[in-house]
């Protein structure tokens, strides 16, 4: 599990992100190296399935159907030429299975492993045992000849509505046009000359634009989906009956109500938190009491994922500092910076939610006695982590 990593991965992930490399992370268990076996993560399956490498879903059970691939494994300054194995045993419903051979010569329980794909090379790197920053400084000569990767350059769609941007910040601040949480949004995108409406497509010319407000920036979190659990494999089958086995009673609202973050990290106060179900490609939220834990609710990975794609394909994030009270009709804006986010890595969800960067938000209160009414089952994320999603970050000041 990552969570037993002896190295921050949202740290030592935003390095690889800067870098434009695509990669995915494991790490080893005591167990694990003693018996050369690894569990191949949701994370890791789709990594290898996105870049040709392997398919799991078609691979047979049994060691007769194991399938070895050249890998190069750096740890501790050495550079090892090796292989890595793909299987699933004929026992545990043939639950898949990696190995790096050789691996425990170098590695320890708890080292933190990126698998990490330079062209047609496969190399695992022990970021536990490695001068990250220098092995990934994209000006050395070790980094182009190791990786060869170079980001490259905005589309034309993005440079044109980057123009509009920085053409709209030359304004100094403009009062809301909507009063809300929602006028930032909305007077942005009045100003760009596109109209407000539902629809879940990117807003302009498949770029999504996300405003927020420069405090927001540091303290807020912001929505990156929503999507209401799959009912049908859940134990409880509806909002209703979530709100009233798990919410409570607030007497000045005279309701009950669920209103709370829940993350995978720990537990909440509500003592409600989320799991990943690797095997299954599930994510669960689940409720922990009496030294019991129960299922409560479960969403399928592959629609998460999806659902991420759906808003995320690329991305501008545009701050501003504003002026007046927080939603009052006089607010107003001045747009100053903006974050570009690129290609979308949908493959890193379940390592971000494992790590608690990216948590769920419930939204459930009683409408009247008997019914409820939810607001989204809300999928967040800190501002300052998006870059963690994305390929080819770029961040603009619009002065």
């Amino acid at each position: 599990m990552l969570s037993n990593s002896n190295l921050d991965i949202p740290s030592t992930l935003r390095m690889y992100r800067y870098c434009g490399l695509s990669v995915t992370f494991l790490v080893p268990t005591k167990t694990g190296l003693e018996k050369s076996i690894m569990d191949a993560t949701s994370s890791v399956r789709e990594f290898l399935l996105t870049h040709g490498i392997h398919d799991f879903d078609t691979q047979q059970q049994g060691t007769e159907f194991k399938v070895l691939v050249p890998i190069i494994l750096l740890s501790n300054g050495h550079v090892k030429e090796t292989s890595i194995s793909f299987y699933r045993p004929e026992t545990k419903n043939g639950d898949p299975r990696i190995w790096i051979y050789k691996l425990a010569q170098d590695a320890e329980a708890g080292d933190l492993l990126a698998l990490v794909l330079s062209g047609k090379k496969l190399i695992a790197i022990n970021c536990s045992k490695t001068d990250l920053p220098t092995l990934l400084d994209k000006s050395s000569k070790n980094f182009k000849e190791l990786f060869g990767r170079h980001e490259g350059e905005p589309s034309g769609i993005a440079t044109e509505l980057l123009n509009k941007l920085r053409i709209i910040s030359k304004d100094g601040f403009i009062t809301t046009m909507r009063p809300g949480d929602t006028g930032i949004g909305f007077t942005l995108e009045t100003r760009l000359g596109l109209q407000a409406n539902s629809s879940k497509a990117p807003d302009y010319k498949g770029i999504e634009i996300k405003s927020a407000r420069g405090r927001t920036r540091k303290s807020g979190r912001t929505t990156i989906f929503s999507q209401v659990p799959n009912w049908s494999i859940s134990r409880l089958k509806s909002s209703k009956e979530l709100l009233y086995e798990r919410g409570q009673y607030k007497e000045d609202k005279g309701r009950v109500q669920l209103f709370h973050s829940i993350s995978a990290v720990k537990p909440n106060s509500y003592h409600m938190g989320l799991a990943l179900d690797n095997n299954n490609e599930l994510l669960r939220q689940v409720h922990h009491g009496d030294g019991m834990r129960e299922n409560d609710v479960s969403w399928e990975m592959d629609t998460l994922k999806s659902r991420l794609r759906e808003k995320h394909t690329e991305s501008f994030f545009v701050y501003a500092e504003t002026r007046g009270k927080s939603g009052d009709q006089d607010e107003s804006f001045h747009y100053k910076s903006v974050k570009h986010t690129g290609k979308l890595d949908a493959g890193v969800l379940p390592t971000l939610i494992e790590t608690g960067i990216v948590t769920v938000d419930y939204t459930i209160k009683e409408k009247s006695p008997g019914v409820a009414k939810d607001q989204g089952y809300l999928f967040k994320i800190a501002p300052s982590d998006l870059d963690l999603l994305f390929f080819n970050i770029r961040e603009y000041d619009l002065i």
